[in-house]
C-alpha cells in the first residue's frame, strides 16, 4: 500500500508545490522523524531545489514548514488536514501554521503554474478518487472481481476506468458527475471496447453507486457478476 500511495501522488502532481517546476521532483514528508508516515496528508511534492531549501535554508531564501503547508493548502486542499498531521506527534494541533511564500517563490509560482492549473488537478483528483472508490464497492459486491483502476496499473490513456480479472468480459466505465448524458457516456464505451460489454458505474454526490448496461447485453452481464461471486 505504501508503494502504490506514493506512486499514485507522483502521478497526480507532475509539478512543485513551491515554485511551480516540473523537474526533478521529490516527495516531501511535511512531519518527518518519527512522524514520518506515507500518507498522502503528510505529503508535498517539491523540485529538489526547494526540497534542499526547506531542509538547510532559513530565512527569506529558504523556505519554511508554515510555507510548504500553504503549498499543500493550495495544491492538494482535499488532503489539507493540518489535524491529521499533528496526530502523527500524538498531539491536538500543529506548533505551526501556513505562512506566506517567499518573494522568490511567490514570483516563480505566478510564472509557471497557470490559472485554473489547480482546479484541474482537483478534477483528476475526483475522478481518480471516484474510480477507487468504486472499485472497492465492487469488489464488496462481487468478492472475485478483483477491480482496480485501470491507468494506475496500465500506464495508457486508452483503457477504461477499471480492469477486474475476475470480469474479463465487461468494460468498466466510472463517472462521478451531477449531470450527466447517460446515453451519450454509453455510445462513448460502445466506441471504445471491442468485443466486451460496455458498462458504467456512475452516480451523484451523496448518492449510491448505479449500473447501466444495455438491455440486449444482460445476459452476458449476468453470466459475468456470477461467475465471479
Amino acid at each position: 500500500m505504501t508503494n502504490e500511495v506514493l506512486q499514485d501522488f507522483a502521478e497526480t502532481f507532475p509539478y512543485c508545490f513551491v515554485c511551480g517546476s516540473e523537474n526533478p521532483l521529490e516527495i516531501h514528508h511535511l512531519e518527518g522523524g518519527p512522524a514520518r508516515q506515507h500518507i498522502r496528508e503528510n505529503l508535498a511534492m517539491l523540485c529538489s531545489r526547494c526540497h534542499w531549501k526547506v531542509h538547510n535554508i532559513s530565512g527569506e531564501a529558504g523556505l519554511s514548514k508554515g510555507q510548504v503547508l500553504n503549498a499543500k493548502r493550495l495544491c492538494d486542499p482535499l488532503f489539507f488536514s493540518p489535524r491529521t498531521l499533528a496526530s502523527l506527534r500524538h498531539r491536538h494541533s500543529l506548533a505551526y501554521g501556513c505562512e506566506p511564500f517567499p518573494s522568490w517563490a511567490s514570483d516563480r509560482r505566478r510564472n509557471r503554474i497557470p490559472n485554473g492549473r489547480d482546479e484541474m488537478i482537483n478534477s483528476r483528483e475526483k475522478g481518480k478518487r471516484a474510480e477507487r472508490e468504486a472499485a472497492a464497492i465492487l469488489n464488496e459486491n462481487v468478492p472475485n472481481a478483483q477491480a482496480r483502476r485501470a491507468q494506475q496499473y496500465s500506464g495508457t490513456e486508452g483503457s477504461a476506468d477499471l480492469i477486474a480479472q475476475g470480469l474479463p468480459g465487461l468494460w468498466l466505465e466510472v463517472k462521478h458527475r451531477q449531470t450527466m448524458n447517460i446515453h451519450k457516456v454509453m455510445d462513448e464505451s460502445e466506441e471504445n471496447c471491442g468485443e466486451l460489454c460496455p458498462v458504467v458505474i456512475h452516480r451523484k454526490n451523496n448518492t449510491d453507486w448505479l449500473v447501466t448496461v444495455k438491455i440486449d447485453d444482460i445476459r452476458l452481464f449476468v453470466e459475468q457478476i456470477r461467475g465471479a461471486m
